[in-house]
């Protein structure tokens, strides 16, 4: 194989078809709630964009940390109840199916927002996050405390974690931490640390779903359409995708 056609062979989300009929458990869109879309005419334009590239279905995470202090469930669900019935006042149409999550942040708040009930997939499974640069006090704990109340937890973006290592993987997924990828951290959306240690996670099987981590389009219209994958990784890419819509299929 020449060089030309080798390097020809990779493709991007938008040519893969990756994003056909795609479920995505990750983003920011919810306006006004956290560091993600501000306006709603933001957030109807991301819509309509990631509608016509093959987005069907997508789950509205906001952040729930101490940095946004309003959002506990209750608010964020009243948010997102009035978003959904202002696009359909709007007649606004051929944008994906949404359904309200959230991404939580493991800090000293969380156990009060685990007393007040987490916003889910599937009733059990819950998106959490830490800091980049060190773990929460108490990590393992927390977990194990969080699995025993009946969650399954969901890590978003282990890849981008600086402090963890190839050996605190294999314990978090021995305990049972499934791992969600930011698929755009394949592509250098978030740097060349996250974006190998994404690949290496992809290629030992690590990941159980995947989700934009989309906060506006401005950011991340370019990483969908760089054309740095190869066909193995569309292959587990493939697999990750199935499973988010099994996710949401769990939910109905």
């Amino acid at each position: 194989m020449s060089l030309l056609s080798f390097f020809g062979s990779k493709k991007s989300y938008i040519t893969s078809g990756l994003l056909d009929d795609m479920t995505d458990i990750h983003c920011h869109i919810l306006p006004d709630v956290d560091d993600g879309v501000s306006e709603y005419e933001e957030a109807v334009d991301s819509l309509h964009w990631l509608k016509s590239k093959g987005v069907s279905r997508m789950y509205l995470t906001p952040h729930v940390m101490s940095d946004f202090s309003e959002n506990t469930s209750g608010y964020l669900s009243e948010k997102f109840d009035f978003f959904v019935k202002r696009l359909e006042n709007d007649g606004i149409g051929d944008i994906p199916d949404l359904r309200l999550g959230a991404e939580y942040m493991l800090e000293a708040a969380f156990e009060k927002q685990k007393a007040e009930g987490l916003l889910t997939y599937a009733d059990h499974h819950v998106l959490i996050e830490t800091s980049y640069i060190m773990p929460p006090v108490g990590f393992l704990s927390l977990l194990e405390e969080l699995m025993e109340s009946g969650y399954s937890p969901v890590l978003a973006h282990p890849e981008r974690y600086t402090y963890m290592d190839m050996d605190d993987y294999k314990a978090l997924k021995g305990q049972g931490i499934k791992f969600q990828l930011n698929f755009l951290s394949m592509t250098g959306a978030y740097g060349p640390f996250a974006r190998k240690k994404a690949i290496q996670l992809l290629k030992e099987d690590f990941y159980d779903y995947t989700g934009s981590d989309f906060h506006y389009l401005a950011r991340h219209k370019d990483a969908f359409s760089a054309e740095m994958l190869t066909p193995k990784q569309i292959s587990r890419l493939q697999i990750l995708f199935r499973n988010n819509r099994k996710l949401w299929e769990t939910d109905e």
